[in-house]
């Protein structure tokens, strides 16, 4: 008979008390398992994904055994560094936390419809995963995953001052100061020699479906992780808001994949109210079936040449929506959408400076879909200027085309130009400039020109 050790204990009851102390923080960023960044690009499930706002480095030095900052490590990769070596020791038991912020400022000087406004949200975010397989002698790859958040600060300016679509900043608090929601309590594995992963429990639809990393060099939250039309049309679970759902992903070697999923969802998601812990099924509920398929190239697929992927998807919705032309109820609807990131220049070897351009198109029915379309591009330097290999400069644009039967609303524009500077290995900052043309599509309403500032830290 296999007994645990002290120490598996011990891993044990740190999870069974986390489960129990419920809330703590979530983010907007895309989640634990996508495949969508140069240094995620062999991995099958980055836990780090699951709340980070700034992937960790692959090639990081191994951390001493310090508590970073406290211990005056100020080069530390996580603030509160290594728990003088326990977190490692962790770690090599299956056990991995992450704790990280992201604090985002935006104010309209010109603009909007009502100019003026400044906003400031933040977002802190918890998680926790544990390897069952370390703990258990067991035939395949499986683990637990649990996340839980608090979104704090003011309502989000899009919402009190601007009046447009493609949200200014990621976090949205819907009225309230102060948010607690739990987020992912999920088990996954992975089968047949590691080509398949399911993971089922509540988990966030858009962190597997729609995304890719290049994307969230992007200070607006209808860019940053899934810009798609759907955003706007359907119950669209982001980060933080979890449903009950399933996901398979089969992924036989480097070079492509393919993965499917069915979710449980209802108007009406994301009720502050709730804490994230609606577990029924809500008058007006469906299934959200989706389905994507991907293609990994040169350096994503392990091959030479510069790394990109390039991938497409479909989903269909049954949940009750409104029927834009007679203003009634209906069930069923659906979209599609093409997606790629692409490396265009690179400086080094190891592809972690260069130039890199993605784009994603998108289309949905307009008799159910405010926004029938949507075209986003972008482009991304890192390490452009001399002894900053770390920093990022980023251009973005993209336009969200409403639908005929919406009287008055055309389309909205969005243009982006951001710098995130590394300040040191575990803070960034991030200045940017948005000009938003035709706010929801209203010519009457005029342009904003907004200014912003991200904060973004890993504990």
């Amino acid at each position: 008979m296999k007994y645990l050790t002290g120490t598996k204990c011990a891993s044990w009851a740190l999870l069974l008390a986390f489960l129990l102390a419920g809330r703590g923080p979530s983010t907007a960023e895309p989640g634990p398992w996508s495949q969508s960044s140069i240094t995620l690009e062999v991995l099958w499930d980055d836990f780090l994904r699951v709340t980070s706002s700034r992937p960790p480095k692959r090639n990081a030095p191994p951390e001493s055994p310090t508590w970073g900052w406290l211990s005056g490590d100020w080069q530390a990769q996580r603030i509160t560094g290594n728990w003088n070596g326990a977190r490692d020791r962790l770690e090599s038991e299956g056990i991995s936390f992450t704790l990280d912020y992201l604090g985002q400022f935006a104010a309209n000087p010109v603009g909007g419809v009502i100019e003026g406004g400044a906003s400031w949200t933040g977002d802190w975010s918890l998680g926790l995963r544990m390897d069952l397989d370390r703990q258990f002698a067991l035939p395949f790859p499986v683990y637990v995953t649990t996340s839980v958040g608090i979104l704090d600060g003011s309502d989000a300016l899009s919402d009190t001052h601007i009046g447009n679509v493609m949200d200014v900043q990621v976090s949205d608090l819907d009225g309230r100061w102060f948010q607690p929601k739990v987020v992912y309590l999920a088990v996954g594995a992975q089968l047949f020699d590691q080509t398949t992963e399911v993971l089922a429990g509540r988990i966030v639809t858009f962190d597997d479906f729609a995304t890719f990393a290049k994307a969230c060099t992007s200070m607006n939250g209808s860019i940053c992780g899934n810009p798609v039309a759907g955003q706007f049309d359907i119950t669209f679970p982001t980060d933080p808001d979890a449903v009950w759902g399933a996901r398979v992903k089969v992924k036989p070697g480097d070079r492509w994949y393919a993965q499917a999923g069915a979710y449980l969802v209802y108007p009406g998601l994301g009720d502050p109210d709730h804490y994230g812990l609606e577990f029924g099924a809500p008058a007006g509920s469906g299934i959200l079936a989706i389905g994507e398929a991907g293609l990994h190239v040169g350096h994503s697929a392990n091959r030479p040449g510069l790394p990109g992927t390039y991938k497409a998807g479909y989903y269909y919705d049954t949940e009750e929506l409104t029927n834009l032309s007679t203003n009634t109820s209906e069930r069923n609807s659906w979209g599609i959408y093409g997606m790629a990131e692409q490396m265009l220049y690179s400086e080094t070897d190891d592809y972690s400076q260069g130039l890199w351009g993605w784009f994603a198109l998108s289309y949905a029915p307009p008799l159910k879909s405010d926004v029938k379309a949507m075209a986003a591009l972008g482009l991304s330097y890192t390490g452009l200027l001399p002894h900053r290999p770390d920093d990022t400069l980023a251009f973005v644009a993209a336009a969200s085309v409403f639908s005929e039967y919406l009287p008055g609303q055309s389309s909205e524009m969005l243009l982006e130009l951001n710098y995130q500077a590394q300040l040191l290995p575990a803070l960034s900052v991030q200045p940017g400039i948005q000009y938003i043309m035709n706010p929801s599509g209203y010519s009457t309403i005029e342009d904003a020109f907004v200014v912003g500032l991200n904060v973004s830290a890993t504990f």
